[in-house]
């Protein structure tokens, strides 16, 4: 698709993007994807920061030098009725790989054979896709990985409680090759991109799903009386959060301009001007102590493509 990138979100701390008050245990759970039940970024998370990294307020939209960011995001209607939508328009972020503690390694970085299917069918989308396989059917009981996998024991991977045989695969190795070029791509990045092909795992799908359901974080939360420096009576909540390293992905099109004052501002120039440059932005709730510190790094199709 024309004028297409790819946006990779890495959480480098934990990240909250809540849907209100939950019925479970969890008090505040995360946004999940509603067929999957996987967690997800929505867009509406992804977009207000996206934009406010670029100051793109209501003030600045309107002033006559900021006809990019009036066009790129948006302009709502005031009492000249003077209003367009935003020609930037990006997807929800959905999961590609969940951090999972190991045995062995540390962590893992866990994506599933349906995870890859749905992300090679996006990456289609943005051109993307051609040079990688078809995502390897992975057997009960079993774990694919590169050969340099740094998880593996005896021919055993070990993850949370859970216990695999380790299976080294080609497809797994130019999975892992080409998520870790477009996840670090800088040069600064080498020791990241090194240490994700050594940590890359393709599990089962039925192992994937039960790890999304149970292997976020879950912290328990007080709020302590001012006065007294105690718990306030009631106020305990369990708030649920994406583990740092979580690796997510979404689109970003740009097809045409939605206002007559575009002038010779193109898609292409938007798109390269607001969505080229890697960005650190604070996605979600729960800032104040340190919550959804988030990488964002951009592949376009001439981008290893």
């Amino acid at each position: 698709m024309e004028h297409t990138r790819v946006y990779w979100l890495h959480t480098v701390s934990p990240t909250h993007v809540g849907t209100g008050r939950g019925v479970g245990y969890i008090d505040l759970p995360i946004h999940r994807d509603k067929v999957t039940n996987w967690p997800v970024i929505p867009v509406s998370a992804f977009k207000g920061v996206w934009a406010d990294y670029y100051g793109a307020t209501e003030g600045k939209r309107r002033s006559p030098d900021s006809m990019k960011l009036r066009l790129a995001f948006g302009l709502a209607s005031d009492e000249s009725n003077a209003s367009n939508a935003g020609a930037l328009i990006p997807t929800d972020a959905r999961l590609v790989c969940l951090p999972v503690r190991s045995f062995y390694g540390t962590f893992a970085w866990c994506t599933s054979p349906l995870a890859l299917k749905m992300l090679r069918r996006d990456l289609a989308f943005a051109g993307l896709a051609n040079p990688l396989p078809e995502p390897p059917q992975v057997n009960e009981g079993e774990i694919h990985t590169p050969d340099q996998t740094k998880l593996a024991d005896s021919g055993r991977i070990y993850l949370e409680d859970l216990d695999f045989a380790a299976k080294k695969c080609d497809a797994a190795a130019k999975w892992a090759e080409r998520l870790a070029e477009w996840v670090f791509p800088d040069k600064a990045d080498k020791p990241w991109h090194d240490l994700f092909i050594e940590r890359f795992a393709i599990l089962p799908d039925v192992v994937f799903d039960f790890l999304t359901e149970t292997g976020t974080e879950v912290a328990a939360r007080v709020r302590i009386d001012d006065e007294l420096k105690t718990v306030v009576e009631g106020a305990l909540w369990n708030e649920e959060a994406l583990p740092a390293e979580t690796i997510l992905a979404g689109l970003i099109t740009c097809d045409r301009t939605y206002s007559p004052e575009a002038n010779s501002i193109t898609p292409d120039e938007l798109i390269r001007h607001f969505a080229t440059e890697q960005l650190l932005l604070q996605i979600g709730g729960k800032a104040s102590v340190g919550r959804g510190r988030v990488r964002c790094v951009f592949t376009s199709a001439g981008k290893g493509g």
